[in-house]
């Protein structure tokens, strides 16, 4: 698989078809859509952008470090909560090989800081179900285009004048030997 395009949807659109086949969800993984499924429809995987931010490399560059924050929140069934917890430890397990552990996917990145997981029972429904949420924060560089393009360079100044007078020699002498000239010293 070749490695994401460094944008958000770019990178949220290539774990979608990282995971798809590669965890107990098979091809039930989404980009962004977030619904609440029915039991029957479970295991299913949602990857969804949390946030960036841009941090400026240095003032008047256009060159800054992108962070970006992605989800993976996993939905897990089960008879009994024996089963809900081992189905919940597994897709994490699942999503964390898929992710943290392709070294492809880890490469395409300046740093990948943070992979933080999380599982919780839902108790809202009749059925058993469950959720584990796993947050990835990677790093990047992004050069930005300028909005106006710097004119040319006409002409340069260069002043030759002493900042301390004092301590500095300021006799006239020619620096260069040209021809026909002498160097005095």
């Amino acid at each position: 698989m070749a490695r994401p395009t460094l944008s958000p949807t770019g990178i949220r659109t290539d774990l979608v078809a990282r995971l798809r086949g590669r965890t107990a969800a098979g091809d039930r993984v989404f980009d962004s859509r977030r619904v609440n499924y029915e039991a029957e429809e479970l295991p299913a995987i949602t990857v969804t952008t949390l946030g960036g931010t841009d941090d400026r490399w240095s003032i008047g560059t256009l060159l800054v470090k992108h962070t970006e924050r992605l989800a993976i929140v996993g939905d897990v069934t089960g008879e009994d909560e024996a089963t809900l917890a081992a189905a919940l430890d597994t897709l994490e397990s699942q999503i964390l090989d898929a992710v943290a552990g392709d070294p492809e996917w880890v490469g395409a990145f300046d740093a990948v800081e943070k992979v933080d997981s999380a599982k919780k029972l839902d108790d809202s429904t009749a059925d058993l179900l469950g959720h584990v949420a796993v947050v990835v924060e990677v790093h990047y560089a992004v050069q930005y285009a300028p909005s106006v393009e710097p004119a040319d360079l006409d002409s340069v100044w260069v002043s030759t004048s002493t900042t301390d007078p004092a301590v500095a020699n300021v006799s006239d002498r020619p620096l260069l030997d040209t021809p026909g000239t002498k160097t005095e010293g």
